[in-house]
């Protein structure tokens, strides 16, 4: 066998150090180099190229996300005109608007519809004050479908999405009662003590009690305190500016006050001024229990009050009237002056 001469092999060596991996394919030195296979309609005879797979992503290098299919988990964009969603506690809904507790309304459509959150099919359950709805809102703002749930559901959108929808409140106008005038209303508590002279017929175990049109005539609204036998007291703390009618009673609707005459008493008219603090007198006359012209009692005043002078100014029984007419007596028989003396 015949050796390759030492310069050749010295230029192998030195080919291999500056270019590793060339000679791998070279052919063995002892034998014919092989020819390349040609692969039919490929020019040259080269090989035909297989399916390509892209190489791997280098670590930290950034990728376009429309590179990434949605199915990876990353969220492909919101097309234009896309519904959002926002979800909250519903406070009314009426005159073609839906109210949530949170103070925001908004529009809805013409051809709104309600919905049942978890099944999603058309229910007939009203959307009433206190439930929760999912709102779908249109590109424009409208609410075109309410999904109405019992308990608080999560929102698909924030309520920065929705906030261009909420329909601004009406113009401001001031309660007449606290404009501006010659007394500024703040509206601060003040307060107010009620003071009650009651009738002697009063029992010492009765309560007595403040009753008013904004209670819808409550007859315990307000219980007062004895102070004395016939004086109750009680201090409310109201808002300046408040306006109301009371009367006062003994518990129920057969006890309320009458008036001098036995009547019954027109409501009394307050008004919360805007002081520190604010007194209020007030006198009952009559209960409406109690015995008139009849029971073997009467109806004494208030100014017939028990004292050390006059222990009892309002006796009991009450004495029978004398016979005559009309319950009155009958008056004395008219006769002749007596004579004159005779002078002496």
């Amino acid at each position: 066998m015949r050796r390759p001469p030492a310069q050749l092999c010295l230029a192998l060596l030195a080919i291999a150090a500056l270019f590793p991996g060339a000679l791998l394919a070279a052919p063995p030195v002892a034998g014919p180099t092989p020819a390349p296979l040609a692969s039919p309609g490929t020019p040259g005879g080269l090989p035909s190229a297989g399916p390509y797979t892209p190489p791997p992503p280098t670590p930290g290098a950034r990728t376009s996300p429309s590179a990434v299919p949605s199915a990876v988990g990353m969220p492909s964009a919101t097309p234009t005109g896309a519904l959002v969603k926002y979800s909250g506690q519903l406070l009314d809904v009426r005159g073609g608007f839906v109210f949530f507790t949170s103070g925001d309304g908004f529009r809805l459509a013409p051809n709104v519809t309600t919905v049942d959150y978890k099944t999603g099919k058309p229910t007939s359950r009203p959307a009433e004050t206190g439930l929760y709805a999912v709102a779908t809102f249109t590109p424009n703002g409208e609410v075109v479908q309410l999904a109405i749930s019992p308990a608080p559901v999560l929102a698909e959108a924030s309520y920065e999405a929705v906030r261009p929808f909420v329909v601004l409140g009406s113009t401001t106008v001031v309660n007449p009662e606290l404009a501006p005038g010659k007394e500024a209303l703040s509206g601060r508590p003040v307060p107010v003590t009620f003071t009650v002279l009651v009738p002697p017929t009063t029992k010492l175990d009765q309560p007595v009690y403040i009753e008013t049109d904004k209670g819808n005539w409550d007859p315990q609204q307000y219980k007062l305190d004895r102070i004395d036998a016939l004086h109750f007291r009680v201090t409310l703390r109201l808002d300046s500016g408040t306006h109301f009618l009371y009367r006062y009673s003994r518990g129920s609707a057969t006890t309320i006050e009458r008036n001098r005459s036995d009547m019954e008493v027109p409501p009394r008219n307050f008004f919360v001024k805007e002081l520190d603090v604010y007194n209020q007198d007030d006198t009952v006359y009559h209960w409406a229990d109690d015995p008139v012209n009849g029971g073997g009692s009467t109806n004494p005043g208030p100014d017939n009050v028990p004292t050390p002078f006059s222990a009892n100014p309002f006796p009991f029984p009450t004495p029978p009237i004398p016979p005559g007419k009309g319950g009155l007596p009958s008056p004395p028989p008219i006769g002749p002056p007596p004579p004159l003396p005779t002078p002496h």
